[in-house]
């Protein structure tokens, strides 16, 4: 009992010292009112240089994108102009091959014309011999 007494009796002397240590107050002071605002001053040149960089960044990726825009637009010119060929080649194609068939049938139908007066002819003849 008397070790509790102690110990109760050493707590209690303490309990004010304990009780002023834990609501200490920590000073501000001038110097760290100058801190903050020197940070607050860094902190605003930071985001001033971050958005000229950023700004920058904008405009050399603009200029980009409007150069490889006027890249596309070169190459959908040319496939423009390799279609127009395409579609002359085919026109071209198409009307040799209309000639060629049109001479074909022409020339067969010329040709069978006097194959057809032979044949007259010879019936003709035949007839004129066979009375």
């Amino acid at each position: 009992m008397k070790t509790t007494q102690r110990i109760s009796g050493i707590i209690l002397v303490l309990l004010p010292l304990i009780i002023k240590a834990e609501a200490k107050e920590v000073p501000f002071t001038l110097d760290d009112r100058d801190r903050i605002i020197r940070t607050e001053q860094k902190v605003e040149a930071l985001d001033v240089k971050i958005d000229a960089k950023v700004d920058g960044l904008r405009t050399e990726m603009n200029a980009r994108f409007e150069a490889v825009i006027k890249q596309f637009e070169a190459v959908d010119q040319r496939f423009d102009q390799l279609f127009n060929f395409l579609w002359a080649i085919i026109g071209i194609f198409t009307a040799m091959m209309v000639s060629v068939f049109g001479f074909a049938f022409w020339d067969r139908k010329l040709s069978l014309a006097s194959m057809k007066r032979e044949e007259d002819k010879i019936k003709s003849a035949l007839r004129e011999y066979a009375r």
